[in-house]
């Protein structure tokens, strides 16, 4: 069944008396006052991904939770599961690569959930934890899940809410379940407003779908959050090709610029969560005179992470 903008609604009012909307605050330094940021790192877990893994766990049966959740992430879908499997009451066992920050590994065991360290990547993480699906636990992806894409789309109608007047919206892009719901909400309701995907050069997975490319993943990158290829059959595909104007990507350097700039104005984010920030305030995307929201995605950075930044 394909994602609808009803699936949204009905996400947003499912989501609305959990969590409230996150800020949208002005960015002068990004332009001529008329970008603004869209501040999921703010949100519950410092990050969008609250939203998907919220939605799509309340939408299951209490039959399908009682066996318990299991999922794949490195890092934020990963803290998100954990903290709806423990607001709903289910228990949670969350595969995670090695290499996974320790604050984000942390998270996990803080809300409640078991961390399972395994593989050298986001794949081989992913390739266990669906391979221990048969036992029963019920499989959340981070962006494979018409529920998880419907959650993440309510900041699409947050968005239109928050600034009516917005001509463009950037949004980070890994496998697409983010992009994929603000992009279904924005051209649903307003099919004149550009939506614009941003890729990491190290995680270009989408990038190579939209351009028929194939560059290499490179797991070692500040933006570790969007690391990881797009499973085969993902439903986010179509619909990114169907409302999605353009994906860009941004380098190593042009993310610890932004990241540094996000510092400067009061904000910890993530590689993963600053790359829109970084196609702005490297003229990736161009500034011009639209109305732009950049959505952050996240805000967990492991403290190595901030001190390399810094020095």
């Amino acid at each position: 069944m394909p994602l609808t903008l009803g699936d949204i609604v009905r996400a947003q009012q499912r989501l609305k008396p959990l969590l409230p909307p996150s800020p949208l605050e002005s960015a002068p330094y990004l332009g001529d006052g008329k970008t603004w940021l869209k501040l999921e790192n703010a949100n519950r877990t410092h990050s969008f991904k609250i939203r998907g893994a919220l939605n799509a766990i309340l939408s299951l049966e209490e039959g399908e939770r009682a066996p318990g959740i299991i999922a794949a992430s490195s890092g934020n879908h990963a803290a998100a599961v954990a903290y709806a499997a423990h607001m709903t009451g289910a228990s949670a066992q969350i595969l995670m690569p090695k290499t996974t920050p320790k604050k984000k590994v942390d998270n996990v065991r803080t809300y409640g959930a078991e961390a399972v360290l395994f593989g050298d990547n986001y794949d081989e993480a992913e390739a266990e934890a669906l391979r221990r699906v048969a036992e029963g636990r019920a499989w959340v992806s981070p962006y494979n899940d018409r529920h998880v894409i419907a959650g993440a789309g309510v900041i699409g109608l947050e968005i239109l809410e928050q600034l009516p007047s917005v001509q463009r919206v950037v949004v980070p892009v890994s496998g697409g379940g983010l992009i994929a719901g603000v992009a279904t909400a924005i051209k649903e309701v307003g099919a004149d407003i550009e939506v614009i995907g941003v890729n990491a050069e190290s995680a270009p997975a989408m990038y190579n779908v939209f351009c028929a490319e194939d560059r290499p993943q490179v797991w070692e990158t500040l933006a570790e959050a969007l690391s990881g290829d797009i499973e085969p059959g993902s439903i986010t595909v179509p619909i990114c090709r169907r409302y999605v104007d353009d994906i860009v990507l941004v380098s190593e350097r042009q993310i610890a610029a932004a990241m540094r700039a996000m510092l400067a104005g009061g904000w910890v984010v993530e590689g993963g969560g600053a790359v829109g920030v970084a196609a702005l305030l490297h003229d990736v995307i161009p500034a011009d005179e639209r109305e732009t929201a950049v959505v952050v995605s996240g805000g967990n950075v492991d403290l190595a992470a901030l001190r390399g930044l810094l020095c």
